[in-house]
């Protein structure tokens, strides 16, 4: 009888907070260490049951509301200084029933949307190379920062949003952070002295299209037939294909290690590698055929490194590996872009040759290793160098893996997941960092990215300042100028920075690396991005948030003088010369000699009887920016008319 008390008791309790908990919900980044926007009404809303009063209070001021019939509640804070940290406090009252919900250590500062694609989200741990002495002592619980998990709903708008905990920057915590944001969110804090708030909503591989509400992308040519289809429309589309797809993908990997001849063969005592091919690592080791290889060296190692921890870098490859040292795991990455960086544990490598073997698999496209990255072993500070020659198996080729939907980068479905259930959180300003995933189809880029704003700012209900993040080099330097997906994608960027007002474009054309889509130098593209937001949302004049932009063109004396804003203390040449200028001459574009002539502008000359002409400034994949202002700010790729 006691037992059933007990549970009868346990089922009631368990009701009735299901009940209470039920009855008052706000959106998931209203939590502990948020950041909330200053000098502006702070919207605060969630669900309740339909009449109760609900109070919400931060920092002595009291906002009251009731919940609608729908369940919906939502109020505005009065304006507020910077400050905190302070206690949000949620009261709901029915009758003489009270429920109340605490969100602790809440800062008021600034704010800031930052969205993209893979840079954006490039996290320190993958740019740790480059930036590891400027993060390994840096603390501040002044910046917080929240990343929203990738999510998607091409039915409708989600009523709220997925989201990790908001974190303080410490060195412990900062891996998952990205890069860019960190490095903007420090100097802004540094430089303004109020808490700032980063809210990552970013997922890589995607075109803006999926960041852009349905009724914004309608409007351009082909999608209203698009967004007719079926899965716009089906609940269940995304489980039904994924089912599917993954059953073939398991089929594809499962006949890939059934005919593997290779694999828990070379673990075996005495097995041989003496059979394997000796190939060079960036030659056509594979023929163009997809499936399982297999890769052996050595590195020899001195006496006293034996069995002390170590670091294997194996440079980047296409697609996934799995990596042993001496017949140890030491990592495994499942696709091409990140640069395999694998700890090797105490006791693993030993006195004479250690043993490497790559597991790497094939899925689409052509096999390879990346030129140009780090391909070593490190002992505490020693190097050991990988020599290019590799020994080769052939586990098994296959055809190519079947491929799969990414369903993030299908149209409206991160806007609908990521973006509409922050509906008027305030913010102080947007930076952009995206347009890889669309070098396809550039032609309508910035007028997407125009709308997306448009729209963007319609739902925030602000004109907030916006930069644009203008991509970097990357791949091949040409010896003539050449049109690419790449050069046309910053192009329409820079139009963008320009049609959309309260806009700008911070460059990183000198940051890029030709064999890396995400390069590693995070700081400067931060730095830059912040002294561009500090531009727009700070009203900061100063030298230090100058890009050299041009603004006219004029023929002159068979020379084209082209006069530049944002030029600081003058323009400067990196490097000997002014290189990556050419002019339209009958139809195409050659290069052409061009020199700093004053502070503030350049002259390019003209091919002897061209009278008018268009200018084109690194107008190349991968160029060579020669062009700067005195705080060592680059001009971005640009074209301008000359008259």
């Amino acid at each position: 009888m006691k037992k059933i008390l007990l549970l009868t008791t346990m089922l009631v309790a368990c009701t009735l907070l299901q009940a209470q908990e039920g009855r008052l919900q706000m959106p998931q980044f209203f939590a502990d260490g948020m950041v909330m926007q200053r000098d502006v009404k702070i919207p605060v809303w969630g669900k309740g049951l339909a009449g109760e009063e609900v109070a919400v209070s931060l920092n002595g001021k009291t906002a009251k509301t009731k919940v609608k019939a729908d369940g919906s509640w939502k109020v505005y804070l009065p304006k507020m200084r910077a400050g905190g940290p302070y206690t949000l406090e949620v009261l709901s009252t029915r009758g003489s029933d009270v429920y109340r919900q605490k969100i602790e250590n809440v800062l008021v500062g600034d704010v800031f949307l930052c969205s993209g694609q893979s840079n954006m989200e490039l996290p320190i741990r993958r740019c740790m190379d480059a930036v590891a002495q400027e993060v390994k002592n840096y603390t501040n619980d002044r910046i917080r920062y929240l990343k929203f998990p990738h999510q998607f709903n091409y039915v409708r708008p989600n009523d709220d949003v997925k989201a990790l905990p908001w974190q303080s920057i410490t060195p412990e915590n900062c891996a998952e952070v990205s890069g860019i944001c960190y490095f903007m969110a420090r100097e802004l804090q540094a430089k303004h002295g109020v808490p700032i708030g980063i809210i990552n909503s970013a997922v890589g591989g995607t075109q803006v299209q999926a960041w852009m509400p349905g009724k914004t992308l309608a409007a351009f040519d082909g999608y209203a037939e698009e967004l007719a289809k079926q899965k716009y429309h089906q609940e269940n589309w995304v489980d039904s294909v994924r089912a599917a797809e993954n059953r073939a993908g398991q089929e594809w990997e499962r006949q890939m290690m059934a005919n593997d001849t290779v694999a828990n063969r070379w673990k075996a005592e005495g097995y041989s590698f003496a059979g394997w091919k000796t190939v060079d690592m960036f030659s056509n080791w594979s023929g163009g055929k997809n499936g399982s290889y297999w890769f052996h060296t050595t590195v020899t190692l001195p006496k006293e490194l034996a069995g002390k921890r170590g670091v294997l870098r194996f440079g980047a490859m296409k697609d996934a590996d799995t990596i042993y040292v001496n017949g140890q795991y030491v990592g495994n990455t499942t696709y091409e872009y990140p640069p395999r960086v694998y700890g090797v544990k105490e006791g693993v490598l030993r006195e004479g040759e250690n043993e490497i073997v790559v597991h790497l698999m094939s899925q689409s496209g052509m096999a390879n290793f990346t030129r140009g990255k780090l391909y070593q072993l490190e002992v505490g500070e020693l190097v050991f160098p990988i020599a290019t020659e590799l020994q080769m198996a052939v586990g098994s080729t296959m055809p190519r893996k079947p491929a799969s939907t990414y369903f993030v980068d299908t149209p409206t479905g991160l806007y609908n997941a990521m973006i509409a259930p922050l509906q008027d959180f305030p913010v102080k300003g947007m930076l952009w960092y995206q347009g890889e995933s669309n070098v396809g189809q550039p032609a309508t880029y910035a007028a997407l990215l125009e709308a997306m704003v448009g729209a963007w700012r319609k739902q925030f209900k602000s004109k907030f300042p916006v930069v644009i993040m203008q991509l970097p080099g990357y791949m091949s330097k040409h010896e003539q100028p050449v049109e690419t997906g790449w050069t046309r994608i910053r192009h329409q960027q820079y139009l963008a920075a320009h049609n959309i007002k309260n806009a700008a474009l911070a460059p990183t054309i000198d940051t890029g690396e030709y064999n890396d889509i995400h390069p590693q130098d995070k700081l400067t593209a931060g730095k830059r991005a912040a002294q561009q937001m500090s531009k727009l949302a700070y009203d900061d004049d100063s030298d230090a948030c100058d890009v050299p932009m041009p603004e006219t063109a004029q023929v002159k004396d068979g020379k084209v003088l082209i006069d530049f804003d944002g030029e600081a203390d003058g323009l400067r040449v990196k490097g000997k010369q002014l290189k990556d200028f050419a002019v339209l001459v009958n139809g195409k574009y050659q290069w052409a000699e061009a020199s700093i002539v004053d502070d503030d502008m350049v002259e390019v000359a003209l091919p002897r009887g061209v009278k008018a002409t268009t200018v084109r400034y690194c107008w190349d994949d991968y160029p060579e920016p020669s062009l700067f202002n005195s705080e060592g700010v680059p001009a971005p790729q640009f074209e301008i008319q000359a008259k």
